[in-house]
């Protein structure tokens, strides 16, 4: 017997938040099979493997593995249920010699349910390629929407989602079959704060060195008969320039996946020099902060993509004769109709993984002194005095598949009410922690927060919304999600194009872990 999972769109596609996966689980048996179940799951995982330091008195690192189940959805697509309500779970089937398919449908849902699955409470032992490795339970959780898929960090860090299928035996003897089919996901972005008009900016000051004082310039210059001659002093030198430069961005700083930067490079002029600045050369890289935890053991894998490299242009910024204080905007042409990479993630915040964004932008500017365009000479027998002014933004990628009207107006209805717990009543993850022992019954020894109004007189405080025994404790770090479940439940697909997003492909990562029941 053996089993596949095949997806109804097929190829490289992009799932998001509010997609419907459907496909269909196909079963070949080559003769009469006895099967008590067929179930078909949705899941994504988070994993991440560290090296711990190695100890005060010698000890040796350690692997830390840290496991989040960050999707969990289970269909049962045979028996039907009518016939699974009549005969129960423990019954057995018998599957005819040939070709079976099941169908199923998935809905993808917004945020993560890590903090709900039970099987990380124990921990578990994962198989790695040296050996068998302790998996603990992990002890943060962030209620966030779902992170896109991740890859490129072989033996350390990754996020895959995958359609499983698992063709359940009666007999102890008979190994179950299972198989899986991954996707990739790219989550719906947020709701766009609106544009004020304004730009975020970094900024360099440079101040260029003078040739030496009481020498003139003397620039080699070829004679009729190919003898080198030296031209006149030339006198009344000019100081040389002072200048400002900022990389602009508009207020709030956001680059969105497979498109282009609306960046902004301005040259202010500081003095009166009336000498010329040359642009030699643009940088413009876009740098990726990884932030990977396991357990106690943090790593930072930063990651950059050239986005623009040119060098040699010898552009002249502005001109000679601008007063101080003139502000002159380098032509965006040089990077227009450069997009972002297809291997771009937008920004995130998981469990054990996050990623931010930092634009480096790298501008040469060279400046040749006086007497470089009184002379006609060529460009390669001028001196120059030639700088590389770094500037770095710090940003958010968006993945561009922008929130339909219907889902914002269901979110600004239900904004302020979903997810509260009604009076008299705690949250379930609070009940659950309760009966455990993981929470105290009562509010004794919790600090309530207090409310201070910096512009007007003080007051008392007022009387909390809920009770101190209801408050989290702290090992749920969960932070407001983008988008509420509860209101989006009945909504359709979102019907918005769609970035190219590929990632390295996933592979097998002994390394990470693979449990026994991983396909």
């Amino acid at each position: 017997m053996n089993a596949v999972v095949l997806l109804d769109q097929g190829g490289n596609v992009s799932y998001t938040n509010l997609d419907e996966i459907t496909g269909k689980v196909v079963v070949r048996c080559t003769k009469s099979s006895d099967v008590s179940s067929i179930a078909v799951k949705l899941e994504g995982e988070s994993r991440t493997r560290l090296m711990s330091p190695s100890g005060p008195n010698g000890e040796r690192p350690r692997p830390q593995l840290e496991y989040h189940k960050i999707l969990y959805k289970v269909q049962t697509v045979f028996p039907p249920p009518d016939i699974l309500e009549v005969k129960g779970s423990k019954a057995s089937y018998t599957l005819p010699p040939g070709q079976h398919e099941y169908p199923f449908r998935f809905k993808v849902p917004f945020n993560n349910s890590c903090s709900n699955d039970r099987s990380q409470l124990a921990g578990g032992i994962s198989i790695t390629g040296s050996g068998l490795e302790v998996r603990q339970p992990p002890q943060r959780h962030v209620h966030k929407t779902l992170p896109p898929t991740l890859s490129g960090f072989p033996g350390e860090a990754e996020i895959r989602y995958y359609v499983k299928a698992t063709v359940q035996r009666n007999s102890w003897y008979k190994e179950n079959t299972r198989t899986e089919t991954p996707f990739t996901f790219l989550p719906l972005e947020p709701p766009r704060r609106p544009i004020t008009g304004s730009e975020v900016y970094a900024r360099q000051n440079h101040a260029f060195t003078s040739f030496e004082d009481g020498e003139p310039v003397r620039l080699k210059m070829k004679g009729i008969f190919g003898r080198k001659r030296e031209p006149a002093p030339v006198p009344g030198r000019s100081e040389p320039p002072v200048i400002s430069i900022d990389a602009r961005l508009p207020e709030p700083a956001l680059l969105t996946c497979n498109q282009e930067i609306p960046l902004r490079i301005v040259v202010k002029k500081l003095s009166d020099s009336t000498d010329p600045i040359y642009l030699q050369s643009l940088q413009i890289a876009l740098v990726g902060l990884t932030k990977i935890r396991a357990h106690l053991v943090h790593r930072t894998e930063a990651n950059s993509s050239i986005l623009v490299s040119k060098s040699n242009m010898g552009i002249v910024v502005g001109s000679p004769n601008d007063p101080s204080g003139t502000e002159v905007a380098i032509d965006d042409r040089i990077w227009r109709g450069q997009p972002l990479p297809n291997t771009v993630a937008p920004s995130f915040e998981a469990c054990n993984i996050s990623r931010t964004y930092q634009l480096d932008i790298r501008v040469g500017l060279s400046y040749s002194g006086p007497t470089a365009h009184s002379l006609k000479v060529r460009k390669t027998d001028i001196p120059r005095v030639v700088v590389a002014l770094p500037m770095r933004l710090d940003l958010d990628i968006l993945s561009g598949i922008k929130p339909s009207e219907a889902l914002l107006e269901a979110v600004a209805r239900g904004r302020g009410t979903a997810g509260r717990v009604p009076p008299g009543k705690s949250a379930p993850i609070v009940d659950k922690l309760r009966t455990e022992g993981r929470m105290p019954n009562s509010g004794a020894g919790q600090a309530m927060p207090t409310s201070i109004d910096e512009a007007g007189p003080s007051r008392p405080p007022e009387p909390p919304a809920e009770a101190a025994s209801d408050v989290l404790p702290p090992s749920y770090s969960e932070a407001p999600p983008s988008y509420e479940d509860a209101i989006a439940t009945d909504l359709p697909p979102i019907d918005a194009p769609r970035p190219n997003y590929a990632p390295p492909a996933a592979v097998d990562d002994d390394l990470l872990g693979r449990d026994e029941k991983r396909g």
